[in-house]
Formats: C-alpha cells, structure tokens, sequence
C-alpha cells in the first residue's frame, strides 16, 4: 500500500522527516518497504519562456532559441518542433540534475552554445496520465499563467515534491490498505491525536429506500454478499478530475481516467472500501441482484477479456445477464461512458474466501478483490458511498439524489474480549496498569467498557486476549520490553499408555529383525484393484480434490497396498528377504462423514511384510505371539479368516479378543502376488494399535512362589476332527 505523506498529514500532525516517520512506523508493526521522495531527483530546473526561434546555420532539424529564465537570458538549441515563440516551458540550466541521474552541463551543438535543456514530460519523470493535454514525445507546454514564476523551480511551481511511503500490510490489517487506516497508525505511533476529517460522513443519516430514480436491489446469496449499498447521481458531468485528485491517486500508483471512476478510486484509496460505478441505463429492468453465477455464464470484463464463471462464482446482475463479478472487475456492458447521464454508485461487501478464489480461478487480482479477500468491514459500506457522493458534489461532477438503497441481511459481529490485565503482562513481560492499557487502547480508537475491549468495525482481526496484547505492545515499545526468562510451570515428560505400548510393539520387532518404514496415506485405485481389496473397503476410500497425481488420489482405507508396493520394490531389486514394518494410519469415510465437513475415521495400523527363505505363516504368528506377550495380551482367540481375497484362502487367520477383531495375519494371495510379480511367497500381518491399547493389561507383577507344591494331571482327550485349534 502506497501512501502520500501529504495525504497522511490530513489525519495526524506529523513533525517528523519522512525517513524518522518510516522508522517509527515499521516499530510499531507498520513495516515499511521503500520510500520515495519525489521531487529531491530534480536539480536546478526552472520556468522559463522562448524569446526568440532561429533556425540553425548548419542543421536542419535544430533551432536555436533564446529563453528568459526571470532575468536572465539563456541560448538553448533543440530539436523538439512543437514550440513556438511565448511558450513557457521547463528549462534545465548548467549543472542541473534529472530523474536517472542525468546531469545538464553547458556545451555545443553543432557548433552553436547551447546552455542547457528544455525538458518533456518523460524526462521530469512524469507521464500523460499526470498531463493528459501534453504529448509524449516533445516539450512539455507550461499554462501560460505560469508566465510570473519565471526563474522559480519547476518542483516547487508544479508541486512535484512529494513523500510517498510504500507499506507491506499482513493479511489481518485489511484496514491499513487505507489512507484512514494508515494515518490512524500513525497518530498512535506519534503519540498524536487522531484528526478524523470525515466526522461529517459518519455523522450523516440518510434515508432508506426501497426504490430509488426506479432502481431497486436484492442479495440472494446473503453467505456472499453481507451488505450492498446504492446510491445514485443524476445529470452527470463526465471530465477530467482536478489535478490534486490525479495527483493523490499517482501517489498511491493508479492512473486518473476520469471524474467518476477517479471518485471510486480516491474513495477505495482513502476509505479502504472499493467501489464500482454503473451507467444506470445499462442495467436491466433497473433491478440489480447479488446472485451466485450460472453454471458456465460468461462476462466480459472492463479489460476487454471474456471471462467464465460458476456456481461458486457470485456476480452482480440485472434481470438478463451479469453487471460486474462481485469484488473483482465491472463488466464492460455496464461501464461509464462520456454520454453516462446517471451513475450508480455500489458499495457492497462480499464473503473474502469467496473473493479470492473468484479472482484467482478467472486469472485477475485487482486492488479491489486484494482488499475484498482479506475480509472487510461491512459497516464501511455506507461511509464509502456517502464519501463518493460528497466527492461528486464537491467537483461539480453530477446532481445527488436523496436516499439510499441499503440491503443488509448479514450484520457485522462486533467482538468483546475481556481486558485481562495479568494475563496481558504475562504475555508481554510487563507490569503495566490498567489504566495505562486503556490509554494505549483509545488511541487506537479501541473503547474499553465494563473491562471489556470493544473491537471497533475497522478492526475485525480482534478476537482474542492475545490480539489486545499485541496491540498494546506495539505501542507501548518492542524496544521498551524488557527481556525475560520463560515462566511456565515444569512438568515431567513421560509416555502415555498408547505410546508405551507402541514403543513394546517397537522394540519386539526390531529385536526379531525387522526395519521399520514410512508410506504415504495416499493410493490409487488400481492400487486397491491389485491388492484384491473387497468392495466393502473400497467404498470408504475418500477421494482428494486436488490429488499431486493419478497415483495420488485416494486417502488409502487400508495398509495393504502400501506394504506391497514396498514389498515389489524390494523383490523387483533381487533382495533375496525383506522384513519390514510400518505403523500408520488408514482413512475411512464411514457414513459419509467427509461430505458432511466430519473429520474421517482414522485407524493406527501395524502392518508387517515379510518374504524369504525360513519365512512362513508360523514366523509371522510367532511374532504377532510375542508382541501380545510383551503388552500382556493373553486371552485371545486364533480363527481362520477365508473372505479376505488380500490373502491366500487357506492360510489367513483372525485374531479375536472377544468380538472384536485385534490382527489379521497371513500368506499373501497368490494372484495378490502375480499382480505385484513378486516370484516369493509373502505375508502380511495387520494389527489395529489402538485395539491392542484396549486390550494390553498393566505390567506382570511379581507372584510368590507357592508354598505347596501343585498336583499335575495329563489328560488326552479324543475330539472331532473339525475342531479347530485355540489357545488358552
């Protein structure tokens, strides 16, 4: 955000250089990136008038002429052929210094002295926008008035010196992106009072209308569009804006085009609320509605470029097509034209998330749409349109019509935060009173009621204690807090259970020789297809919005495909075994929950891969036996498992503690392994840890050997040959 320190001075009494001012301004949070001091580049250029125009004796694209420079009598040849005897013109003399560095000495052309240079726009440093009656290559033409500053400096008599501070403003102070809100800054940071030239706007009432010069409004998308604000000028008089509005605006880098969008830009600039101007007799039907786009609906914008939108997309419209897309570009049906006769003056405020995404989808970030999307105040609305109107009246530029249409169907919640002394000198490492809060806090135009700090409508980003310690910091003086040792209250650090557990989980398969891996959470699904997953897990697989790629798309709703792809890698390498382990998570989208905004269900999964030489179904359940050994897992249940295709038929099972289902351990199916041309046999073990977290009973204890020795009996029993075998 760029600001003229001229223009600053309307809202604070500044006393300090502009470098001093720059310093103080980034200590208080207001971090300045560059500043230019125009006008300080210009050396020794002053008014002066042609006397006199002769041709050159020895060139025939050069004259030589004689100026007065107020007194003095200066001989200057050039080749510009768009003077004429009596113009007054900028004249560089010996020793004179221009914008680039350039420097203007005595010398000779073509033989004849030439002591000095008359200057064009270009060379000053300025441009066809600043003096749209001048041309862009020849001298530039002074106004005849200026025939009495003859000799006087061209910077001071075309007030070219200006101080233009270039602020980066963080995405929270969407306030700062104005001059208000800038010089609200500084007053605070000056320790100045705060002088608000337009109390006249915010103490102004004007009537509501439902209608006004037959023109009538409608938000039907009250989510988007919080507030919209119309009012309305008649007999218009389009022209070009007075030179100090030009210069304001050049100041802050937006070119003037003409009285009534140079009106909408100063507002945006001072106010911090961009506007839009409509030629009423543009919009149809005289009925405007703040309504999302049509599926595929295009508008050409002001630049000339056709644009397609969506349903996301919020634009405003008449009863047959689309004016302007909302907080981003007018459209050009409905721009201002030299006929416009009568002007509609929007200032609406729309949701930012929505903004932002607009402006970035159809490629045009403006200075509107960098303010919508950092989210504005809708109680702003009307002081902007009343200010525009003022503007209007004040440059002779139309006729007011009494009235207002304002629709606002989303009220601004102002927040309340307590103001917790202690909790606020905690943070900051200070010890200042309350009262001394409060002071800081006013200045800012922060109220402080009850003990409550009522956040004013500019400020939003004021939520929480914290805020307010911040705001108070700022101006009380980084410099000024004292550094301090962290006070907090020391606690031991241990494990908790389900941590324990996994570092047991750990230790037994590492001590059995296994490498633990990482995998990512994300497969694709020919991923599930190559892994024989069933359709009853695949349907809980959650697909990503804007996956990395194809094999990307899927938050994976089980291990499986993950350890095999691991495990190909490393047989497609010709490592002749490979034991690995992984503990991660799955993703299960159980009754929708996602499309519902829930968080989806995520299981801590231990998976084990396994294949080479003396590597069979029995080393897997040797292990499993000895992790639920280590966590004290001991009444459990082995049950074969003959549904789950991931693995062979005949040789998977389930491990149950009651009904639920702890692990599921097995011989990889052979078509799982033709899929992944793994030539090995392979298997897998999966485990859910916060099963295992369930069931894991605390540390053996310590039992005294009995006194009495037991009496054993060994029984063999005869049972039926389907019987399958369990432990305990």
């Amino acid at each position: 955000m760029k600001a003229s320190v001229e223009w600053l001075k309307e809202y604070s009494d500044i006393d300090v250089d502009t470098i001093t001012l720059g310093d103080i301004l980034t200590m208080t949070g207001s971090k300045v990136e560059t500043i230019d001091q125009l006008g300080n580049d210009i050396k020794n250029v002053v008014v002066g008038k042609i006397l006199e125009i002769e041709k050159h004796p020895d060139a025939d694209k050069l004259v030589v002429t004689k100026v007065d420079v107020g007194g003095e009598k200066l001989q200057i040849v050039t080749g510009a052929n768009n003077i004429k005897v009596g113009d007054i013109v900028p004249i560089a003399k010996d020793g004179a210094q221009l914008p680039g560095g350039v420097k203007i000495k005595t010398g000779k052309l073509r033989g004849i002295d030439s002591c000095g240079m008359m200057c064009s726009i270009g060379e000053l440093n300025l441009s066809l926008a600043d003096y749209p009656d001048q041309i862009e290559h020849g001298i530039m033409i002074l106004d005849k008035s200026l025939e009495k500053e003859l000799g006087k400096d061209i910077v001071e008599v075309l007030e070219l010196k200006e101080d233009i501070i270039d602020f980066e403003i963080t995405s929270n102070r969407p306030d700062c992106l104005s001059i208000e809100g800038l010089g609200r800054e500084t007053s605070a940071s000056l320790n100045k009072p705060f002088k608000n030239p337009r109390k006249n706007i915010d103490e102004l009432k004007v009537e509501n209308k439902n209608e006004l010069e037959g023109l009538k409004v409608d938000i039907t998308a009250p989510d988007l569009c919080y507030r919209y604000v119309a009012r309305i000028v008649k007999n218009v008089k389009i022209a070009p804006s007075p030179k100090w509005l030009v210069r304001r605006l050049r100041a802050c880098g937006i070119r003037s085009i003409n009285n009534i969008v140079d009106i909408t830009n100063y507002v945006m600039l001072e106010m911090g609320q961009p506007m839009h101007a409509f030629d009423i007799n543009s919009i149809e039907g005289k009925h405007i509605t703040v309504r999302r786009a049509k599926k595929g609906e295009k508008i050409t914008t002001l630049d000339e470029q056709e644009r397609q939108l969506d349903e996301d997309d919020l634009v405003i419209a008449d009863t047959k097509k689309a004016v302007a897309i909302a907080g981003v570009m007018g459209g050009l049906n409905s721009e201002i034209e030299n006929n416009t006769e009568t002007v509609v003056f929007e200032s609406a405020t729309f949701y930012g998330g929505n903004i932002r995404k607009t402006a970035k989808k159809v490629g045009l970030r403006t200075e509107s749409s960098s303010r919508f999307e950092k989210g504005l105040s809708a109680e702003n609305a009307l002081r902007a349109a009343n200010r525009a109107v003022e503007l209007v009246a004040m440059l002779g530029a139309g006729e007011v019509v009494d009235g207002k249409i304002d629709v606002y169907p989303t009220k601004q919640k102002i927040n309340k935060i307590p103001l917790d002394v202690a909790k606020i000198n905690s943070l900051l490492g200070t010890s200042l009173s309350k009262q001394e809060m409060i002071e800081i806090l006013n200045k800012l135009e922060i109220k402080v009621e009850n003990d409550m700090v009522i956040s004013p409508y500019f400020r939003m980003d004021l939520e929480f204690v914290a805020d307010i310690a911040e705001e108070i910091g700022r101006f009380y003086g980084y410099d000024k807090l004292d550094s301090t040792l962290i006070k907090a209250d020391t606690t031991l650090g241990i494990r908790n259970k389900e941590q324990n557990i996994k570092k047991k989980v750990e230790e037994v398969l590492v001590n059995s020789g296994l490498s633990e891996i990482y995998t990512y959470g994300f497969v694709s699904q020919k991923d599930l297809e190559l892994s024989n997953i069933s359709e009853e897990i695949k349907k809980y697989a959650i697909t990503i919005q804007n996956p990395l790629s194809d094999e990307y798309k899927l938050m994976r709703p089980t291990t499986i495909p993950s350890m095999m792809q691991i495990l190909a890698i490393n047989a497609n390498k010709k490592n002749q075994e490979a034991k690995l382990f992984d503990i991660s998570r799955n993703y299960k989208n159980i009754k929708q929950e996602v499309e519902n905004g829930e968080v989806p269900l995520q299981e801590e999964i231990l998976t084990v891969g396994m294949y080479g030489e003396n590597i069979d179904f029995y080393t897997l359940k040797g292990m499993l036996e000895n992790i639920l050994e280590a966590i004290n897992i001991s009444h459990y249940e082995i049950e074969k498992e003959t549904k789950n295709n991931s693995y062979h038929p005949g040789r998977c099972a389930n491990v149950k503690v009651g009904n639920d289902i702890i692990a599921t351990l097995g011989e990889v199916h052979p078509e799982v392994l033709d899929n992944y041309m793994i030539s090995k046999r392979a298997y897998l073990l999966e485990a859910n840890i916060t099963k295992l977290v369930k069931y894991a009973r605390p540390n053996k204890k310590y039992v005294e050997v009995p006194k009495f020795p037991a009496v054993e009996r060994d029984i063999a029993i005869i049972v039926d040959e389907k019987v399958e075998v369990r432990t305990n």
